[in-house]
């Protein structure tokens, strides 16, 4: 291990493709683990100073402004039927895979990994046939596993290694839905199982609301379209059949009539019953071709509309689906307006009933002191007129304070809402 300048360290061109930088909390938390602890794990870099392993670390390090981090300079080269990029890149999946965990991996960029793996190692279809980068030679010397090896590596069932790597036959569009996480890989798997054409024009008709689909939805359109596409194959060979009838009929009718052209009148004379049977033969032909025409035609209105049908299905889908976004979006606005407002009313009270809380204090401090001026208050002094107006006075102040206390403690405990406006003097 030795220290290396940040500033000679770069990042595999290829880094991206695979892997995503780690956002948010998940990155505040990460940036001060290495404030606190350091970079506790070295990174691993090439000879000529590539990160293979260690991106998000050196980023981390460039942001609270390190001039150094711990380095495990590896030699890459061509060896083994492998040339130093595979070598570099295998490392590069490989490690990432094990130190971020597969839960932590955008699902369509895992499918890549996958696919990459399965480029690197020769793997074909799952078991130990060998696909080699290059030559004979390469293909021989590179590492043999199988596909169920190859899962174990990258942390998954075979099953689930399956089903991921199917995101790769998804068409571009579909593939970026899955990678911006609007579109669930299980629901992707789904589509991908349709053919590129089919898929695109699936896209085409639904946009980005395809993502709205569950994936039962989504399994139940795809068989739906794949009994379409047997329709449309099967009603597809029909045409070609009739087509290539009709193409022999109008043959036939081209050489009869030109035989008939050529019959000199005398020969038709001679043998009328065979010109009569040239005729009819030919006749029949007509007949057949127009057949043959009336059929191709009808096929062809039958197909136009099927594909008709299942357009129009599609665009009702894609209808229905916009008004459950629409409805679900004008759900959640009157969710989180009902919230603010709760929110709002709630913070009110809770001040009403503080106000409330004090007022009661000052009232009871109020009527203690009332009381208190009236038990020490020294009667004898004063003339009987005087004492008995002012005690009076005194006890109707104290009957009202005693009745507002009541009334703004009932309402304190109630939780009402209550608004209480100072009186100027």
């Amino acid at each position: 291990m030795q220290m290396v300048d940040i500033n000679l360290l770069k990042e595999h061109p290829r880094n991206k493709e695979f892997f995503d930088d780690i956002q948010g909390e998940r990155w505040q938390e990460f940036v001060e683990s290495i404030k606190t602890s350091g970079i506790i794990v070295p990174l691993i870099i090439t000879q000529d100073y590539i990160v293979i392993s260690g991106n998000q670390r050196l980023k981390a390090a460039k942001e609270i402004g390190l001039k150094e981090v711990p380095c495990e300079v590896r030699t890459y080269e061509d060896k083994d039927g492998l040339s130093k990029e595979d070598w570099m890149l295998k490392d590069l999946i490989e490690t990432n895979l094990r130190q971020r965990g597969i839960g932590n991996l955008n699902p369509m960029k895992l499918a890549r990994c996958i696919l990459e793996l399965e480029r690197i190692y020769g793997i074909k279809k799952g078991n130990n046939q060998y696909l080699g980068s290059g030559s004979a030679t390469v293909a021989e010397a590179s590492p043999r596993i199988s596909q169920k090896d190859l899962a174990e590596v990258v942390g998954l069932k075979e099953r689930q290694l399956r089903g991921i790597k199917k995101l790769n036959d998804l068409i571009p569009e579909l593939q970026s839905l899955v990678e911006q996480g609007k579109l669930s890989s299980s629901a992707g798997e789904q589509l991908a199982y349709l053919e590129p054409e089919q898929q695109k024009e699936l896209f085409n008709i639904l946009g980005e609301t395809i993502a709205e689909l569950k994936r039962s939805e989504i399994e139940s359109l795809r068989k739906q379209m794949e009994e379409y596409r047997k329709q449309y194959i099967d009603m597809q060979n029909k045409i070609t059949a009739l087509e290539k009838q009709k193409k022999e009929a109008e043959e036939i009718k081209k050489e009869l009539e030109k035989k008939i052209a050529e019959i000199k009148p005398e020969i038709i004379e001679k043998e009328p019953d065979d010109y009569q049977e040239l005729k009819s033969t030919l006749k029949t032909i007509k007949e057949q071709s127009e057949q043959l025409t009336k059929r191709l035609n009808e096929l062809e209105q039958e197909k136009n509309r099927l594909d008709e049908l299942r357009r129009k299905a599609l665009e009702e889908k894609r209808q229905a689906l916009e008004e459950k976004a629409r409805a679900e979006a004008e759900i959640k606005n009157i969710k989180y307006e009902l919230e603010q407002l709760k929110q709002q009313y709630g913070i009110e009270a809770k001040k009403q009933c503080e106000l409330a809380d004090k007022l009661i204090e000052e009232i009871k401090k109020v009527i203690a002191t009332a009381t208190g001026i009236l038990e020490l208050m020294d009667i004898e002094k004063l003339p009987d007129y005087k004492y008995n107006d002012f005690s009076t006075t005194l006890i109707i102040f104290i009957d009202k304070l005693e009745k507002l206390y009541q009334s703004a403690e009932q309402k304190a405990k109630s939780g009402k809402v209550v608004f209480f406006k100072r009186k100027e003097d």
